[in-house]
């Protein structure tokens, strides 16, 4: 009834004025107000027939329960795939946050593996590396062959049965991520093969970036703790690790290595060629380390070589190779002997304890004549030397231990 007032009033109002002006005696604005008069008639008019026309769509609607429901069908049909997408979005990008504090390569492929779960479970998972002419697993062995990374994500049934994505972004060569036999999660059942490629693609990109900050971290801790010059590592890397494996019960044997004369060296030949020495020292003890055995530089030309799961036989003999290998050495201004001071590790011992033991060695080897290896033997009687380690007598219930190495024998004794 208000809309119709609206309309109607400013009508009156300009016929009244249509009415006052003829009335007057003015034809001239009689005309003028009459031509508007007629214009704003036919303009109320119109807008009439809009508000009327609305109204009555409206109440046609309203009145209409089949129509209604309808609609609220439709609505409700868009929003449920909204939020399904929207549930679909979220838990991909929840996969970032969960990975933010991955830094190692166990963990890597631990958390990678624990990302994807809930979207494939599969059979075993790779996460690989191409290195020096083949791939490298990362956190654990390759369960299978890699396949050649043609696509950035190739879903199961593409080529095979496995789930690959390329995470070659996050690395400087080629990187992938394999789920061997995977097979969709009731979170993608039923979703288009659009859908689990978008959900492939996400999870690449997030992995990618993981993998980049994992690659970084380790490049940080390589360059904190290598010494640039001989390639060992440093000081305090070496007696931490040291000190892990002697606190966690482990059987460990230590050598001291020293250049022999090498202040000669530098005052002969100067320091340029006294670094010289050095670095082709440590390249020549990296290179006759086993897996798992370790060198650092203690200071000046001292290096420790840690050797861990080693009995004192195996000790020396490693010892012995490093000292050969040290006399090998071509290509430099002077010759060049190393030293060397062996000890393993006995019960309780501290990684303190026993650096001085085969630092006593050391010295000892020097008073000897230098270019040589001597074993640690001040045991003593009441000492006893570590043969197993913790974790393998708690789990064998073995309480019995060897007693160290005297100076008169040389061999190890045998295992229970």
């Amino acid at each position: 009834m208000t809309k119709r007032w609206l309309i109607v009033l400013p009508m009156v109002l300009l016929f009244g004025a249509v009415v006052f002006m003829a009335l007057q005696g003015q034809p001239l604005g009689f005309i003028a107000a009459a031509i508007a008069l007629v214009g704003m008639a036919l303009f109320l008019s119109d807008k009439m027939t809009t508000v009327e026309n609305s109204g009555m769509r409206t109440v046609v609607l309203a009145a209409d329960p089949i129509m209604l429901a309808k609609r609220r069908h439709l609505i409700n049909e868009e929003l449920a795939v909204l939020e399904d997408a929207q549930d679909l979005q979220r838990g991909v990008f929840e996969v970032s946050a969960e990975l933010v504090g991955c830094v190692d390569e166990v963990d890597a492929r631990a958390r990678f593996a624990a990302a994807v779960r809930r979207y494939w479970h599969y059979s075993d998972v790779d996460l690989v590396v191409w290195e020096r002419g083949s791939w490298r697993g990362l956190g654990g062995p390759i369960h299978g062959d890699v396949p050649a990374l043609d696509a950035p994500v190739m879903l199961p049934g593409d080529n095979s049965a496995d789930l690959v994505l390329d995470l070659s972004p996050g690395v400087d060569g080629q990187a992938a991520f394999v789920l061997r036999h995977a097979q969709l999660q009731p979170s993608l059942k039923g979703r288009s093969a659009a859908d689990q490629r978008y959900v492939a693609e996400v999870l690449r990109t997030q992995l990618s970036l993981s993998l980049r900050r994992v690659v970084l971290y380790g490049e940080l801790q390589s360059l904190a703790r290598t010494d640039p010059l001989t390639g060992a590592n440093r000081r305090w890397y070496g007696e931490t690790r040291l000190s892990e494996l002697c606190e966690s019960g482990e059987v460990v044997s230590v050598a001291m290595v020293d250049i022999d004369l090498f202040k000669n060296v530098n005052d002969k030949f100067g320091h340029a060629v006294g670094d010289e020495v050095l670095a082709a020292v440590g390249k020549a003890l990296l290179a006759q380390l086993r897996t798992g055995d370790l060198v650092s530089r203690q200071g000046g030309e001292e290096f420790l070589v840690i050797l861990p799961e080693t009995p004192p036989a195996g000790a020396v003999q490693v010892s012995e190779r490093l000292r050969e290998a040290v006399a090998a050495i071509k290509d430099l201004p002077c010759s060049v002997s190393v030293s060397i001071g062996v000890a393993a590790c006995h019960q309780d011992e501290e990684s303190t304890r026993l650096i001085s033991r085969a630092d006593a060695a050391l010295y000892q080897a020097k008073a000897n004549g230098r270019n040589r290896v001597v074993m640690s033997d001040d045991g003593g009687a009441e000492s006893f030397l570590r043969t197993t380690a913790r974790r393998n007598r708690s789990t064998t219930g073995e309480t019995s231990v060897y007693r160290a190495m005297s100076r008169e024998r040389k061999t190890p004794p045998p295992e229970e």
